[in-house]
């Protein structure tokens, strides 16, 4: 798996798209919302770098979180091995925000506050119905992927974008609200219910995330 993980992660690198319209529409999405932890001026939004896109079609989830964890590493590493006064500098850096869209073979993933939580009859269950089981670093309830569904892993470094977390969050369901009523898709989010929902019964969207410092 390892030596399958690293020929993928090339390729991520080599089809790494600039694509200008998904920065400003983040960009648009959090400087409007009233309860970021981090406001942002027109001059810091002015320089906000590109996100890279690529979609890998279906990968195995297991496999999609070592390329993820390997593309944080080289990027923590390459940023921090720079001056401090350099590190906003994107033009020392090889690697670019990339926002990852897959789809996965059927698994369920657990947030981290869920781990050890499910029964290992329940573990059995889902493995005799060919559904593979994760427990994961990222927040939020147990979801399910499949084939069919769209998932996006934005890897994106905070810092340069001028966000604190909450704002980030806001952000993307802000985004992905946007995206559906692009194609004709009436998505909002719902206050204290986290994603983007087509009704109060019904989501479009979850989401988890996981920063790291």
């Amino acid at each position: 798996m390892a030596i399958a993980s690293i020929r993928n992660f090339g390729q991520i690198l080599s089809r790494v798209q600039s694509h200008p319209t998904t920065y400003r529409a983040f960009s648009a999405a959090t400087t409007g919302t009233s309860d970021c932890t981090l406001s942002r001026t027109a001059e810091q939004l002015s320089q906000l770098p590109t996100i890279g896109y690529v979609y890998l079609g279906e990968v195995p989830y297991r496999k999609a979180l070592e390329m993820q964890k390997q593309l944080c590493r080289r990027r923590i590493d390459e940023i921090y091995a720079l001056p401090q006064a350099d590190r906003a500098d994107l033009s020392l850096r090889q690697f670019s925000d990339t926002l990852i869209l897959l789809q996965h073979p059927p698994v369920y993933t657990n947030g981290r506050r869920n781990h050890g939580k499910l029964q290992p009859d329940e573990i059995e269950r889902l493995h005799a119905l060919d559904c593979d089981y994760v427990e994961t670093n990222r927040g939020g309830e147990i979801t399910f992927h499949g084939p069919g569904q769209l998932v996006g892993y934005p890897n994106l470094y905070l810092k340069d974008h001028f966000l604190a977390t909450k704002c980030f969050v806001k952000g993307l369901e802000y985004t992905i609200a946007e995206t559906c009523a692009h194609f004709g898709i009436e998505a909002k989010t719902i206050p204290g219910f986290p994603g983007v929902w087509t009704s109060p019964t019904q989501k479009v969207a979850a989401l988890g995330t996981h920063v790291q410092r």
